[in-house]
C-alpha cells in the first residue's frame, strides 16, 4: 500500500463531493469535475493514496489556479484508423482525456478485436489501474501506461533521466477477483516518497538514493536524489521502453525534456504521453472458458506451497480490492496533518471540508 496506514476516517462519497466542488470552483465543468474527483477518490479507496486527494489535490489546485492546467478539456483526434487513434488533449485534464481514450479503445476492440489509443499533450491521469480496469466489464483485457518527468537514473548513471513510468494490465476472471497489475518501474512511486516526507516517516531501504547516489531511508534526502528501478537493469529497460512508446511514439515529452514535476512547474504544460489498449477476449477464446481457466490459474497460484511464516499468497490487485471493500465500509484514512491542510483550504475557498 502506498503511504497511509492510519488517520481520521471519512466516507468516500463525502470526500468525492467535496473534491468535485473544489474543481468546479476553478472552472472545471461539472461532468468533468465528477470524473476528475471520482478517479482520485478511487485511488484512495484502493489504498493507493499517492494518487488520491491525499497528495494530488493540492497540486491539481495550484495548476488549475495558475492555469498551467486547462480547466476545460478540448480533445482533438489527430490520427485515426479502425483499431488505433492518437488524441491531442490540448493540455486538458488527464482523467477526462483518459476516460475518453480508454472508452474509445474498448469500442474499437469490440469491432476489431484489439485496439490501442494514445494521447499526447496530456496531464497526470491518476492511477493506471483505474483505466485498465474499465475493460473488465466488457470482457476485455485492459492496458494503460504513461511516462513522467525524470526521477530515476539509468543503471550506471548519476542523473535523473527517466520517470517512474507506470503501467497496468487488468485481466478478468470468473468467481475469483480479476488479475490487476499496476506498478511503477521504480521500486516505489515518487508520490509515496512525498507522503512519507509529509508524515516524517522513515522509508524502507532500497527505495531511493540521495544526491550523491548513496542509499537513504530519509524521504527528504530522497526527494533531492533519485529513485531506484525495480530489478536493476531490467526495470531500467522497461522504464525506457515505456518512455519511448508513451513519449517518442506519441510526439509527447520524454526523458529530460519535461519542464519539471507537477508541484514544482507552474509555468509550462507537462505534455505527458499515455497509451490505452483493450483486447477483446472473444477474439481469441470463449469468455466463459477463459474466465473459468483464469479462476483455475489463480487458484493454482494461491494454493502454492507457502514459505515459512507466510499465511497467504496474493494475486496482483487482490490487496487493492480488499482495501476498497474495507474503506467503503469504514472510511478513507486521511492523516491528521493533511486534514488540517484540507480544512484551511476549504476555508480559503468557502467550501468547508466535511466533518468526519
Amino acid at each position: 500500500m502506498a503511504g497511509v496506514e492510519n488517520g481520521i476516517l471519512f466516507k468516500a462519497s463525502v470526500l468525492q463531493e467535496w473534491t468535485r466542488k473544489i474543481f468546479q470552483h476553478y472552472g472545471v465543468p461539472e461532468k468533468d469535475a465528477d470524473a476528475f474527483a471520482a478517479s482520485l477518490i478511487d485511488a484512495n479507496l484502493t489504498g493507493v493514496d499517492t494518487h488520491g486527494i491525499t497528495r494530488m489535490l493540492p497540486t491539481f489546485m495550484k495548476r488549475l489556479e495558475t492555469k498551467v492546467l486547462g480547466a476545460e478539456t478540448n480533445l482533438e483526434i489527430v490520427r485515426e484508423q479502425a483499431s488505433t487513434a492518437l488524441i491531442n488533449c490540448n493540455n486538458g485534464i488527464g482523467q477526462v482525456s483518459s476516460e475518453y481514450a480508454m472508452n474509445m479503445a474498448i469500442e474499437k476492440a469490440k469491432k476489431t478485436g484489439i485496439a490501442m489509443v494514445a494521447t499526447t499533450n496530456g496531464n497526470h491521469f491518476g492511477s493506471c489501474s483505474y483505466w485498465s480496469m474499465k475493460a473488465l466489464e466488457h470482457n476485455m483485457i485492459g492496458f494503460a501506461s504513461t511516462n513522467a518527468p525524470p526521477a530515476v537514473a539509468p543503471v550506471g548513471g548519476a542523473e535523473a533521466m527517466l520517470g517512474t513510468n507506470p503501467f497496468s494490465i487488468a485481466i478478468p476472471a470468473g468467481k475469483e477477483k480479476p488479475f490487476v497489475l499496476d506498478m511503477a518501474t521504480s521500486v516505489v512511486a515518487r508520490g509515496r516518497i512525498h507522503l512519507y516526507a509529509k508524515q516524517n516517516m522513515e522509508m524502507e531501504p532500497g527505495w531511493a538514493l540521495d544526491e550523491q547516489g548513496n542509499p537513504t531511508t530519509d524521504p527528504h534526502e530522497a526527494l533531492k536524489g533519485f529513485l531506484t528501478t525495480i530489478g536493476g537493469y531490467k526495470g531500467y529497460g522497461i522504464s525506457l521502453a515505456i518512455d519511448m512508446m508513451c513519449g517518442v511514439l506519441t510526439g509527447s515529452s520524454y526523458g529530460t525534456h519535461f519542464p519539471g514535476f507537477l508541484a514544482d512547474n507552474l509555468v509550462d504544460p507537462t505534455n505527458l504521453g499515455c497509451i490505452f489498449a483493450a483486447i477483446n477476449i472473444e477474439s481469441f477464446n470463449d469468455v466463459a472458458e477463459f474466465t473459468e481457466t483464469m479462476d483455475n490459474a489463480i487458484r493454482d497460484i494461491k494454493n502454492c506451497k507457502k514459505a515459512a511464516g507466510v499465511d497467504r499468497i496474493f494475486i496482483p490487485g487482490e490487496k487493492e480490492a480488499e482495501a476498497r471493500e474495507k474503506r467503503l465500509a469504514e472510511g478513507i484514512p486521511i492523516p491528521e496533518i493533511i486534514v488540517k491542510d484540507f480544512v484551511a483550504m476549504g476555508k480559503s475557498l468557502n467550501i468547508p471540508f466535511p466533518a468526519h
